[in-house]
C-alpha cells in the first residue's frame, strides 16, 4: 500500500438474498490455522460471504455476510466478531436466530446450541448502513462530487477498517482458508468488481438492478477485501504462464479515462512477467491481476488481493513505481502476510524494494541509485524527526511512515541482498532463492520476522542474527569517517583505511556490516571488501600503485551517510585525523540540528553559528580539545534561549590554524 487503507462494504437487496449461494470453482489445499497470542480469539474463520445492495444515491446499504468458522474449543457457544458504524438487525444460524449485542467495536454473538472443538459452522448477520455515516473503510461519493463524472462506492481498510463495512474477525492472520466470495447489487447503469473472477451477472428487470457475483478461490485476509461500484469501462490484457498457460490483467477505468489508461498500463504485463520470471519471484499466486480506479481517493494505491485500488492520477498521467509496487504486493502482502502489523515492513518494504528494481529493469542502474539515494534521504529526514525501528512501529499513526515501513524496509532487502553476496543484477541467486523458499514455505499464509531471517539463514547458511538486529529490530543507521593515506612498503604502495562511526543516540555503536571501498591510483583501481568489527578500525590493503582516490560503498549497497578524507596527522590511538566540519543529520533540518566534527591535532576549538546576515547567533564550545571525532546538537536557540526562526545559517569551526565553514537551512 502507498499510506492507504483498505475497506469493504457488504449490502444485500432482499432479492439478492434470496439467490442461491455461487461455490468456488477451485480447490485450495487448506494452510494450517496461524496461532497468535489472542486467546479470546477461539475459531478459525474459514470463508466470507457477503451480499451488498448499494443504492448509489447515498452511502446507505443494506447487506448480509455469512461467516464460516471452526471452533478451537469445545462447548463453544459464544463468539466476537469486530464491526463498527453498522446496524445489526439480525443472525441466524440454519435457520435458528441468534440473540447478539453490540459493545463498543463489537458484534457479540450468542449462538443458538454449543458446538465441539473442530465442528464446522456457519452464521448469516442481516446488517444495514445508514446514509451520512462516515467514510472510512466504505467510501462513497455522488456524481459532482470534487468534479467526478459518476457516483461511485468502494471500500478499502488497511490496516483495521474492514470492520467498518464488514461484520468480521479483522485481524491479517486468520485468513479466511477458502477465500471470501462478494456480490454486489448495483442499478443496472451501473457495475461492480471485486476481488478473484466474476462468476456470473443477474439481472433483476423489476427493480432495475443488476448484481455481479465474484468469488476470490484463495485464503484472504480482511484488509484484503474489497469492492468497488461505478460506471466502469474494462481493459484487459493478457500475460503467459510458461509454457503455455495465460491470465489475464482486467482494469476498470471511469468511461472518460480509459484511451489514457491504455497508455498508463502499456507496462503492467512486462511488470508481471519480470517479477513471475522464475529467477526472481515465481509463477504469479491468484487466478487473475486487475486494478480499478478511484477518485477521491486520498492514497496512492491499495493492493487488494487481484484488484489493486489506484488514484485517478495513475489512471490519466501513469505511475510505473506505483503500479510495480502494489503488483509486487500480490506476492509480498497478498501471497504472503505480514503475520501482524508489527511486521509490516515484510509488506511494505518488499513491495518498494520491487518497484526499484523494476526500476532498474526499465531505466538502468544510473537511474536505480538515483532513485535509492533520494529515497534514503526521506529515510534520513524522517529519522531525525521521529527515531524507531523498522519492526513494531508505533500504531496506529506511524505504521505507514514512508520513510521507515517503506524505504529502510527497501534497503533493507538491499542490503541482505548484499550481505549474501547476491551481487549480479543480471543473474538473480542466492537471495532470490531465498525470498522463493520464503513464499514457497509460507504460500497464501503469514510469516513474521524471525520466520524471514529463518529461511534466508537457512538457504544461504549465514548466521544473520546481528543484520536483523542492528537493522531491523534496532534504531537509526551508521554514519561512517573514512580516513586514509597510501604509503609505500618494500614492495610498492599499500592504502590504510581507518573507519570510524559515529552513529545517532539510540543506533547500535557499531553496525558489523562489510563495507566496500574503491581505491584509486593512476592507471588502475581496486575494490576492497572487508568485516567491520569495531570502531575505530583499520585496515591495510596491497595496491597497485600510489593511491589518489578512494570511494567508500561505490555501489551505494549500505544505507548511510559517509565522508571521506586523507589523514593528515595522528591522535592518540594512532589514528589519523583532519579538521572537517559536517552535518550528522539532514539539510534542510527539520529537528534539533547535529553536527560531527573533526579536529587533525590538540587545540583550542569553537563552533559558531551565524544568521544569513552574518550576525553571531550562537556558540555551541569553546575550549581546547584533543585530536578526535566528535558530535555537537544546535538546539535551534540563540544565546538567549529563544527559538530562531527558519532560513539559512552558516556553521564554523576555527582551530588554531584552521577553519571550516558550512551552510544548513532550517525548516518549520
Amino acid at each position: 500500500m502507498k499510506k492507504l487503507v483498505l475497506v469493504c462494504v457488504l449490502a444485500v437487496a432482499v432479492a439478492a438474498v434470496a439467490q442461491p449461494f455461487h461455490e468456488g470453482k477451485y480447490v485450495i489445499t487448506p494452510v494450517p490455522p496461524q496461532v497468535d497470542g489472542d486467546s479470546a480469539h477461539q475459531f478459525d474463520v474459514r470463508f466470507y460471504r457477503a451480499d451488498l445492495d448499494l443504492p448509489m444515491n447515498s452511502s446507505a446499504m443494506t447487506a448480509r455476510v455469512r461467516v464460516e468458522l471452526t471452533p478451537r474449543r469445545n462447548d463453544f457457544d459464544t463468539f466476537s466478531l469486530h464491526m463498527v458504524s453498522l446496524v445489526c438487525d439480525s443472525i441466524r444460524r440454519a435457520g435458528n436466530a441468534c440473540t447478539f449485542t453490540t459493545p463498543s467495536g463489537r458484534l457479540l454473538v450468542d449462538l443458538d446450541r454449543s458446538f465441539s472443538n473442530g465442528e464446522s459452522l456457519s452464521v448469516d448477520i442481516y446488517y444495514h448502513r445508514s446514509s451520512g455515516t462516515e467514510n472510512r473503510g466504505f467510501y462513497y461519493h455522488s456524481r459532482g462530487t470534487e468534479g467526478i463524472p459518476h457516483a461511485i462506492c468502494y471500500s478499502t481498510t488497511e490496516p483495521s477498517d474492514a470492520r467498518y463495512w464488514l461484520p468480521c474477525f479483522d485481524e491479517p492472520w486468520d485468513k479466511a482458508e477458502r477465500g471470501c466470495a462478494i456480490n454486489v447489487t448495483t442499478p443496472d447503469s451501473m457495475s461492480a468488481c471485486s476481488n478473484g473472477l466474476l462468476d456470473s451477472t443477474t439481472t433483476n428487470a423489476s427493480a432495475h438492478t443488476k448484481t455481479y457475483w465474484w468469488s476470490e478461490h484463495y485464503p484472504i485476509s480482511t484488509y484484503l477485501m474489497t469492492f468497488a461500484a461505478s460506471k466502469w469501462a474494462i481493459i484487459t490484457q493478457w500475460f503467459h504462464y510458461p509454457p503455455s498457460d495465460s491470465a489475464y490483467i482486467q482494469n476498470f477505468v471511469w468511461p472518460e479515462d480509459s484511451t489514457d489508461a491504455v497508455s498508463a498500463f502499456s507496462h503492467n504485463v512486462d511488470m508481471i512477467d519480470y517479477f513471475s520470471d522464475s529467477a526472481r519471484y515465481g509463477r504469479y499466486p491468484f487466478e487473475k491481476y486487475g486494478m480499478v480506479e478511484a477518485y477521491p481517493f486520498p492514497w496512492g494505491g491499495m493492493e487488494n488481493q487481484t484488484m489493486t485500488m489506484i488514484h485517478q492520477y495513475w489512471v490519466v498521467y501513469g505511475d510505473d513505481n506505483g503500479i510495480a509496487h502494489e503488483m509486487a504486493h500480490q506476492w509480498w502482502g497478498d501471497m504472503v502476510t505480514c503475520q501482524d502489523w508489527r511486521n509490516i515492513w515484510l509488506n511494505e518494504g518488499f513491495a518498494t524494494y520491487s518497484d526499484e528494481q523494476y526500476t532498474y529493469h526499465q531505466s538502468g542502474r544510473s537511474a536505480f541509485l538515483s532513485q535509492i539515494q533520494t529515497r534514503a534521504n526521506d529515510y534520513f529526514d524522517e529519522e531525525t524527526s521521529d527515531p524507531h525501528p523498522i519492526y513494531d512501529p508505533p500504531y496506529p499513526d506511524h505504521l505507514f511512515d514512508w520513510g521507515h515501513s517503506y524505504v529502510k524496509g527497501a534497503a533493507v532487502q538491499h542490503m541482505l541482498r548484499y550481505v549474501e553476496a547476491d551481487t549480479n543484477w543480471a543473474e538473480p541467486g542466492i537471495f532470490f532463492r531465498a525470498l522463493r523458499a520464503y513464499g514457497d514455505s509460507f504460500r497464501y499464509g503469514n510469516a513474521n520476522t524471525e520466520d524471514y531471517k529463518r529461511i534466508h539463514e537457512q538457504v544461504t547458511g549465514l548466521d544473520l542474527d546481528w543484520f536483523f538486529t542492528e537493522w531491523v529490530y534496532d534504531y537509526g543507521y551508521p554514519i561512517y569517517s573514512l580516513g586514509w593515506q597510501g604509503r609505500e612498503n618494500g614492495d610498492g604502495w599499500e592504502v590504510v583505511l581507518d573507519l570510524t562511526q559515529n552513529n545517532s543516540s539510540g543506533a547500535p555503536a557499531v553496525f558489523h556490516m562489510p563495507v566496500e571501498v574503491k581505491v584509486n591510483w593512476s592507471g588502475g583501481n581496486q575494490t576492497f571488501r572487508y568485516d567491520v568489527t569495531t570502531s575505530p578500525q583499520q585496515n591495510v590493503f596491497p595496491v597497485g600503485g600510489q593511491p589518489t582516490s578512494v570511494a567508500f560503498d561505490p555501489n551505494n549497497w549500505i544505507l548511510d551517510q559517509h565522508e571521506t578524507h586523507v589523514g593528515v596527522a595522528q591522535g592518540p590511538s594512532g589514528q589519523s585525523f583532519h579538521t572537517a566540519l559536517r552535518l550528522a543529520g539532514p539539510n534542510p533540518a527539520s529537528g534539533p540540528v547535529r553536527l560531527g566534527y573533526e579536529l587533525a591535532g590538540t587545540a583550542p576549538a569553537r563552533i559558531d553559528i551565524y544568521d544569513g546576515t552574518g550576525r553571531l547567533t550562537k556558540t555551541l564550545l569553546e575550549g581546547q580539545r584533543q585530536a578526535g571525532r566528535y558530535t555537537a546538537t544546535w538546539d535551534r536557540k540563540n544565546s538567549d534561549g529563544r527559538a530562531v526562526p527558519a532560513g539559512a545559517y552558516f556553521c564554523r569551526l576555527s582551530t588554531g590554524s584552521e577553519s571550516r565553514t558550512l551552510r544548513l537551512v532550517l525548516a518549520d
